[in-house]
């Protein structure tokens, strides 16, 4: 792989990291922000330094070596097929995140939330289609099990949770002022949970990078390697992205401190069973988006607006496929660009 090809790979990566943050911030500060548990400004640092944190974190108890991102990203047919042409791989890393990137762009334009990890994997099947070679089934059969339960799970426990929740009001021992503490403690969770899980994807790609380049990978350059990107998604996740913001916060429903505890804390849990319990990614935008209505169900179907709901399914089913299409149209264009 060319210098220039590998730089271009490391500078995409972080420009990912950085839009994955953008676009996700919603997931830990939506609510806090919408029932006024906390100040915007205030919600999306802690956010930030949350998501850093949970970055580092994440990107240390991991045993990073190139086995372990090719398994992670479902790309082992991709990169068997293309061993012996690492511009070809290179390329289509650049494309997979380049596919990534745009739909992410785009879902953030229309406020709605979507999986930055289900775009990618939905680019790889576009990308392996390009290269000859065939999709790792198995990764994606997972996620795709995982993309169907998850949300069923969080909307169900986020109902269990709200109607607990609403009981305990009921007496005087919990206050508004406790649900908001509690609100906030969720929302810390999720976004740590946030950096931990999404911070992998960048950093799988660079590394498969590194090794199709020959260079040497040790623990210093992991870290070096860690710590830009970890920043990145922080970066932003200071930014937030207000649009859907505003779509899990207003549009679904007009949440209360309540539903916000019910619902942050159903996507905290959902996430902690997925990433630790199945050692796969969950998406953070799925587990909140259907939490919230699972908690607006509770207060009463009336309260969750399910046109907006009904919106923010189709997008998730568009994901996949329209990543596919992005990253297969890219990496022809490039290959044809370049002579690869």
């Amino acid at each position: 792989m060319t210098p220039l090809l590998f730089a271009l790979i490391v500078v995409m990566a972080l420009a990912m990291a950085y839009m994955n943050g953008f676009h996700d911030a919603s997931n830990a500060v939506s609510t806090t922000i919408t029932t006024r548990s906390l100040k915007e400004s205030t919600a999306l640092g802690m956010a930030a330094v949350l998501n850093l944190l949970g970055a580092m974190l994440g990107m240390a108890v991991i045993a990073v070596t190139t086995s372990w991102a090719v398994t992670m990203l479902g790309l082992g047919p991709v990169v068997s097929q293309l061993t012996d042409r690492p511009d070809a791989l290179g390329l289509a890393l650049l494309s997979l995140m380049l596919a990534t990137f745009l739909w992410d762009l785009s879902t953030w334009w229309v406020g709605m939330p979507a999986s930055t990890w289900h775009a990618f994997f939905g680019a790889t099947l576009g990308v392996s289609l390009v290269v000859g070679s065939t999709a790792a089934w198995e990764r994606l059969g997972l996620l795709l099990a995982i993309s169907v339960v998850g949300p069923i799970l969080s909307a169900s426990f986020a109902f269990v949770l709200m109607v607990l929740i609403r009981r305990l009001t009921r007496t005087e021992r919990v206050r508004p002022g406790h649900l908001r503490f509690a609100q906030t403690l969720s929302a810390g969770a999720v976004a740590t949970g946030h950096g931990l899980n999404d911070s992998l994807l960048p950093l799988a790609v660079v590394v498969i990078a590194v090794g199709a380049s020959g260079l040497p990978f040790s623990g210093e350059a992991s870290l070096a390697l860690m710590l830009p990107i970890a920043i990145a998604v922080a970066a932003g996740t200071l930014m937030g992205g207000h649009r859907i913001i505003r779509t899990i916060g207003r549009r679904l429903t007009d949440l209360t401190a309540t539903q916000g505890l019910a619902a942050e804390t159903s996507a905290a849990v959902t996430m902690s069973l997925a990433l630790f319990g199945l050692e796969t990614p969950v998406s953070t935008s799925q587990a909140l988006a259907s939490s919230v209505v699972g908690a607006g169900v509770a207060r009463g179907p009336r309260t969750v607006r399910w046109k907006v709901a009904r919106d923010v399914l189709l997008t998730w089913l568009a994901t996949p496929i329209s990543s596919a299409v992005l990253g297969a149209a890219i990496l022809g264009v490039l290959l044809e660009a370049v002579g690869a």
